[in-house]
Parts: structure tokens; C-alpha cells; sequence
């Protein structure tokens, strides 16, 4: 199971690939959690293991997230950070568990194939002047994870893939379904329906004013107290450097070096090309066995008289027209996609010089040899032409590298040696800026400042400056004393006692319907009976308001039979409605929608069985008492 990978672990290659994923980590896009059976675990499912260091990831990942939506006013009411960690992590060690009994393994070709796909977003800084990787700087920039931990996430990543395209194959829609789902969204259909009001409700519960206490207890709730929490401020000193402040420039021989380094890749204007004749014996045309035998016998012939081999071609190849003009191909360059891999290849790399001639290749056409005739030589951009790019690039690059070498040794110590941080903002110059007290921007330098501890400093860069950050100021987020509030609190509480006796009264009334006429209903409730209308006409679907709602559109495509009834409440009613009548299938609408429903219900069926595959196995799992978690985390598996 990764093998080979595990031996590159001190080569330069895997390294680099290895911080392409943090750069993944780093922006939540994968939790850096590695799974297994460790010793000192505190959380275990059947044989798969969680760390406690291993967890505090996973939660300060997630406290991130939540506080980064947080900044920008969303609540999260329902769901704690420690909470969601507990649930992500037992999520995993799940899909763990059955790809282990499964005997999932990764190819190490497929890891390299990854390897080439992602080097290229490596920024330039990581690496040193002759190219290869800069050790000190990678392995700072990956602390305090390990390797280790890291080669492990990409093995689990690429398992996850596959379990999770072996569960996405079961998912299958079948054609009476498509039919409900065309009639819920396309159909025309007719519905009653009543609407009981939340001010009614509202009149009667503001009626009673409830004792302090009461109240107070209510505006403890999360869901009520996040409506009233304050949002977090911070403020700071920021010192900006340039390059030119910072390092010497660089020679005319480092350019002209990078330039003949790298030209072959980066300086390109036209690419080299090559043109060679071809000799072609189709196997289809006798059987594979004979082919192989006449191309294996016109290479010996050639390789004792290649002088020979345009006669030949003439002679024996099954590519009659290419045999008109000699086997002739025109130029080519080593991607080019009008020309045989196998025989670009073999032109480019292994035939080195003109009128040489291959072995014989296997190519998607038969059998085939192959003599280089000319290869004209690639172009490339002038030196002088780039010179001044390359320049600014390397002193950049010199630049980045001096930079967070030394301004992270001066910031991590500015703390307690200030003297420090002053001589370095004075012997280089850096113009300093103040961020005032206040919520979080967007920015990178917000980004930095609200993870930043009060009197801590950071290191980094902002385009082409160096950035030092120091957080001055942090105005934690807070709930305001009661007092304060206690009219608004009031409000919502009568707003929530309201809406829950609507509910109360809306769900009566849903049971009533089920026995008798939506007239009937509606009398006994002192409401009247109203009618919507769902038409679509020539494509074009018109509809009363009540259905537009979003909560209303989303409950009536569940509606699918005559009689069916539903309930929805919404800002300012409850609604109870009737589908009272269903226009029959139109077959030629039907069939011309059927593709666009047939995928539309397929991703929907697919996010279903996927929760749903993750729950059978956390029922499994929990009946067979084969989930643990320790004492320094029970608190998280009560909620769990």
C-alpha cells in the first residue's frame, strides 16, 4: 500500500507534491486526519484509531471554518465545533473500516500520475536557484504535520474516491419514477388550500408578559443568544518591505543561467518538428502473427541497406497513399495530435540523428518502421527580450525566500525581544500602516490578523511585499447583559411562542383534513377555501403566487396524487393545501424533458445513498458496540 510512495518520502519530487496538498489543507478543503490503529487513541471504530492530536486537527479545522462564517454573520445554532470534529472523524474511521475489509490498495502509478498533474501550481519561491526543492523553507511551511501523516491523508483521499464511486454505481432511476417527477414539475394541476395567520397567534400570546426569568432563560439559547452576539473586532500594526529594501540584485550570469534552464520550457515560440518516412504492415489485412513476421523480416532487410528503404515502402506497405509519395509524413511536433504517439516518441527520442531508422513499432494502426528524414530545431524568445522579466522574477524569488526566513525568526521573537523587530524595520525600511478596530474584511491581511494570538506577530506576503503583522487589539465577540436587550428578547419570545401555536393548530387541522372536506376545515378554523393553479404552457409555466414560495415549491413536488395533502408554514401564515386535480401524461412533453429529469434525479438519488451509506454503517457500527470514545472526549460523544 503505497510502497513506493513511502520511499520517496525524502525526495525532492514527493516533497513538493506533499505541499500541494497542504495548500488544500490549509484552505479546508481536506482535514489532515490520518486513521489507523494507533496506540493513545481516543476515539475507535471496530479496529480504526483516532489520536487526540489527531482530533485537535480536525476541531481547530473546523473551529476555522465556523469562525470564518461567523465573522461574516452566520450562526451555527444547531451544531458545535467540538460536535462537528466528533462527527467527521467517526465518519472517517468508518469509511476506513470498510475499505481495509475490502483490501483497497493505491497504485503508486496513479500517485505519480497525480504527482505531474499538480507540480505546476508549486509556487516558484519553494525551490532554489538550480531547481530543486528549498528543504528549510518546505518543511516550515508544512509544520507541525508530518510527513507521515500527510503520505497517509493522500492514501485515504484516493480510497474515498473509489469507495464512493463503488456506492455512486448503485444509484439508478427508473422510468415510472422520471413520470412522478415530470408530473410533479411540468403537469398542470389544480389545488385548494387555506391559510391560518401567525398574527392571530401573535394578538393572543402578547396578551401575556412572562416573569423575568423566563425570559432569560430564553435568551440563553444558542439560537436566540447568536441573534444578539456581538461580532469579534481586531486591530493592528502592519510594516511593509519591498525588494529593493531588502536584497541584492541579481548578476547577468544567474539570468542568463535561468534563461538556458528553462527556455525549453517557458521561452518556447515554435516547438522542434520532425518528418519521417513510414513502412506500414496492417495486420488486418493477413492475421497479427504474419504481420509481425514480414515487418520483423523488412527491419533486418533495411538495417543492412537502409539506402533501400524508400523502395521498400513502395513495395510492401499497406499505406498506399503515403507509399505514393515515399512514406512521407509531414513536420510534426513531439504533442502533435494528428500523429501516432508511439511514433512521435520514437522520432523524438530515440532517433537521433537523420536517415536513422527504428525497430519495429507497435502503433494503433499494425506494425510499423520508421527513418528519421529532417528535424528542424525548436525556436525560442531572444534573451535580450526577456532578460528584464527574468531579473524581476529571481530578485522576487530572492526576495521571498530572504524574507520569510528572516522576518519569521524576527516575528516569532518580537514578542519578547521588540529591539529586535525595531532594527529590522529600520534596516529595511518597512513603511508601517495601522488597521483600525474592526470586524473581519477580506484581505490577506485580515486573513493573518484573526488568527493571529494579541501581541503576536506574523510573517508573510501580499503580492510582491513582505508583509510583518502585529494583532494589537482583540474585541472578542460577546452576548450583551439581558437588561439590554430585554425588549427585543421579549419580542422574539412572544414571535417563538406564536409560531409554535400555529404550528400546534396547522398540524390539527392537517389531521381533519385526512376526515373531512377542506371546506369543513376551513370553517371550523374561521378561514376560507382559496385555489391555485400550476399551468405550463408551451414550456412556459405559469403559476399562482402561493406556489412560488420556496418553502410551498419545495413540500408540493412531494404531492404527486390527487387528494395528496400537505402543510407549510411560512413568515407570516401556516398553509394547509390540497392537490385537488392532475392534468393526464403528456407522452411527446414527457419524453422530450425525460433526459434532463432522468440526470436531475440522478445526483439527487446520489447525495441520498451517499448519507445514507455513511448511517447504515454508523447503525452497524453502534449495534455491534464497536464505536469508542474515551474520557477526554464523552462530552462530544453525548451529543454525537
Amino acid at each position: 500500500m503505497l510502497a513506493k510512495v513511502r520511499k520517496f518520502v525524502h525526495g525532492t519530487i514527493y516533497k513538493v507534491f506533499l505541499w500541494i496538498f497542504m495548500i488544500a489543507f490549509l484552505s479546508g478543503g481536506l482535514a489532515i486526519v490520518n486513521f489507523g490503529e494507533e496506540k493513545n487513541w481516543v476515539i475507535k471504530v471496530f479496529k480504526q484509531t483516532l489520536t487526540y492530536p489527531k482530533f485537535q486537527v480536525t476541531l481547530k479545522r473546523v473551529q476555522q471554518q465556523q469562525a470564518m462564517y461567523r465573522q461574516k454573520g452566520f450562526a451555527f445554532a444547531h451544531q458545535n465545533a467540538a460536535q462537528e470534529a466528533a462527527q467527521i472523524s467517526v465518519s472517517g474511521l468508518l469509511a476506513q473500516h470498510v475499505m481495509q475489509s475490502l483490501g483497497f490498495c493505491v497504485a503508486p502509478d496513479y500517485v505519480n500520475a497525480r504527482f505531474e498533474q499538480e507540480l505546476q501550481q508549486l509556487p516558484p519561491y519553494f525551490f532554489k536557484s538550480d531547481g530543486s526543492l528549498d528543504q528549510e523553507t518546505f518543511l516550515k511551511a508544512i509544520a507541525p504535520e508530518t510527513m507521515q501523516d500527510i503520505v497517509t491523508s493522500i492514501e485515504i483521499e484516493v480510497k474515498n474516491k473509489l469507495l464512493f464511486g463503488l456506492v455512486d454505481a448503485a444509484v439508478y432511476v427508473p422510468e415510472f419514477e422520471m413520470m412522478l417527477q415530470y408530473n410533479a414539475e411540468f403537469a398542470n394541476k389544480k389545488y385548494s388550500y387555506l391559510s391560518l395567520p401567525l398574527s392571530k397567534y401573535l394578538a393572543q400570546v402578547r396578551e401575556t408578559i412572562p416573569a423575568d426569568e423566563v425570559l432569560s432563560k430564553f435568551y440563553k439559547k444558542t439560537s436566540i443568544a447568536d441573534q444578539f452576539r456581538t461580532v469579534e473586532r481586531r486591530s493592528g500594526t502592519m510594516w511593509k518591505f519591498l525588494a529593493s529594501n531588502f536584497v541584492a540584485p541579481v548578476s547577468d550570469a544567474d539570468v542568463k543561467q535561468f534563461y538556458d534552464r528553462n527556455k525549453a520550457q517557458r521561452y518556447v515560440i515554435e516547438q522542434a518538428q520532425m518528418r519521417v518516412r513510414s513502412l506500414l504492415i496492417d495486420p488486418k489485412l493477413s492475421n497479427d502473427m504474419d504481420a509481425k513476421t514480414k515487418i520483423q523480416d523488412l527491419s533486418a532487410k533495411v538495417q543492412k541497406d537502409p539506402d533501400q528503404f524508400e523502395e521498400l515502402i513502395s513495395k510492401f506497405s499497406d499505406d498506399k497513399k503515403a507509399a505514393a509519395r515515399g512514406g512521407l509524413s509531414e513536420f510534426f511536433t513531439r504533442n502533435d495530435k494528428d500523429i501516432d504517439s508511439v511514433i512521435a516518441e520514437t522520432a523524438f527520442e530515440y532517433l537521433g540523428s537523420d536517415w536513422q531508422i527504428s525497430a519495429p513499432l507497435k502503433t494503433a494502426r499494425g506494425y510499423e518502421l520508421i527513418q528519421r528524414i529532417t528535424k528542424l530545431p525548436a525556436k525560442y524568445k531572444d534573451f535580450k527580450l526577456v532578460e528584464a522579466e527574468i531579473k524581476k522574477e529571481l530578485v522576487a524569488e530572492k526576495f521571498k525566500k530572504r524574507f520569510m526566513q528572516d522576518a519569521s525568526r524576527v516575528a516569532t521573537g518580537a514578542k519578547y525581544q521588540p529591539e529586535s523587530l525595531k532594527k529590522f524595520i529600520e534596516r529595511y525600511k518597512g513603511v508601517k500602516s495601522e488597521l483600525s478596530l474592526d470586524a473581519r474584511k477580506a484581505g490577506i491581511e485580515y486573513t493573518h490578523l484573526f488568527k493571529l494570538e494579541q501581541g503576536s506577530y506574523a510573517a508573510f506576503f501580499d503580492k510582491d511585499q513582505g508583509v510583518i503583522l502585529l494583532c494589537s487589539e482583540i474585541e472578542k465577540s460577546k452576548l450583551p447583559e439581558f437588561a439590554q436587550v430585554k425588549s427585543k428578547v421579549l419580542n422574539l419570545y412572544h414571535q417563538d411562542q406564536a409560531l409554535a401555536k400555529l404550528q400546534e393548530q396547522l398540524a390539527l387541522a392537517y389531521q381533519d383534513a385526512a376526515k373531512m372536506p377542506l371546506v369543513d376545515v376551513a370553517k371550523k378554523y374561521g378561514v376560507a377555501v382559496q385555489q391555485a393553479k400550476f399551468e405550463n404552457v408551451a414550456g412556459k409555466i405559469e403559476q399562482s403566487a402561493i406556489l412560488k414560495e420556496a418553502e410551498m415549491a419545495s413540500m408540493i413536488k412531494g404531492m404527486q396524487h390527487v387528494g395528496a395533502i400537505g402543510k407549510v408554514v411560512n413568515k407570516s401564515d401556516g398553509i394547509l393545501i390540497k392537490l385537488e386535480e392532475v392534468e393526464p401524461l403528456n407522452v411527446s412533453v414527457f419524453q422530450e424533458q425525460k433526459e434532463q429529469l432522468g440526470q436531475a434525479m440522478f445526483y439527487m438519488k446520489l447525495y441520498q445513498i451517499k448519507d445514507g451509506f455513511i448511517a447504515s454503517l454508523y447503525r452497524t457500527a453502534t449495534l455491534n458496540n464497536k464505536i469508542e470514545i474515551k474520557n477526554e472526549l464523552l462530552q462530544i460523544n453525548k451529543e454525537v
